[in-house]
């Protein structure tokens, strides 16, 4: 039976592919903007002179687009200094303050100390946020999965994603019991990293999670796979069976 819920690619924004999209209307990276539901702005890839208009730019090449505003620390992941996290509260400010916002901000959850602080500057704006956890050594266990849900919950947070690193051809199915237990989130990702964790970014989909990552350009994370594949693969996932028929699709290209 065809599900009615929505599934949502999101693309990776940086500076390399954004000057690209913006050079030339039929450029991959425009194709891929284009193709993409929600594009991830990565801010700490950006000089920060640069930070109140990347919506607005963005906004030009792909203005169906969700967009999901994001800073990320080096710690997990990203490339803004752990030492400056303390200075996120004042810099989201800024950029809320610009005439073009993003619908969405992503927050990690070992800075919820910071959440209420960033609620209250997205409340007036009618931006939502989601929690993310990085783990870039392993699939957390069920114990930890469940006191991660327990701590969105209890903060309200608007959506949920966990990103762990796949060490194994099974051990995803934790995530994927996590994505079924989240329900109710309206953005919910939960998938492996890493070579065993590549069926996981699509799979997901069918197993409660509503949102997956796809690379514009190179990857930026471990066992991602570019939007192109990513969106071929989505579009056949009603009628895909199991993950090997999958994996099968995947290997093709």
């Amino acid at each position: 039976m065809p599900s009615d819920s929505p599934k949502y690619l999101v693309g990776l924004v940086d500076p390399e592919t954004l000057t690209a999209a913006e050079s030339e209307e039929f450029h991959p990276s425009r194709v891929d903007y284009e193709s993409c539901d929600i594009l991830e702005i990565r801010y700490d890839f950006f000089d920060e002179s640069e930070w109140q208009g990347l919506s607005a730019r963005i906004r030009k090449i792909a203005p169906k687009a969700i967009q999901l505003g994001t800073i990320r620390l080096k710690r997990d992941g990203g490339t803004f200094p752990n030492a400056r996290a303390i200075e996120r509260p004042a810099l989201w400010k800024k950029i809320l303050a610009a005439a073009d916002i993003p619908e969405w901000l992503d927050l990690e959850r070992d800075c919820l100390h910071d959440y209420s602080e960033l609620r209250e500057i997205t409340g007036t704006k009618g931006v939502k946020i989601l929690i993310s956890e990085h783990n870039f050594t392993r699939i957390p266990s069920d114990l930890e999965l469940k006191n991660y849900l327990t701590d969105v919950k209890r903060v309200k947070a608007d959506g949920i994603k966990i990103a762990a690193m796949s060490n194994s051809e099974d051990d995803c199915t934790r995530l994927y019991k996590f994505a079924k237990k989240a329900k109710g989130f309206k953005l919910i990702a939960a998938f492996g990293m890493g070579e065993t964790g590549k069926i996981s970014r699509i799979w997901s989909l069918k197993e409660g999670a509503n949102i997956t990552y796809g690379s514009i350009g190179k990857a930026a994370a471990p066992g991602q796979i570019d939007v192109a594949l990513m969106r071929k693969a989505i579009d056949r996932l009603e009628t895909t069976t199991s993950q090997i028929e999958l994996s099968s699709f995947l290997n093709i290209f």
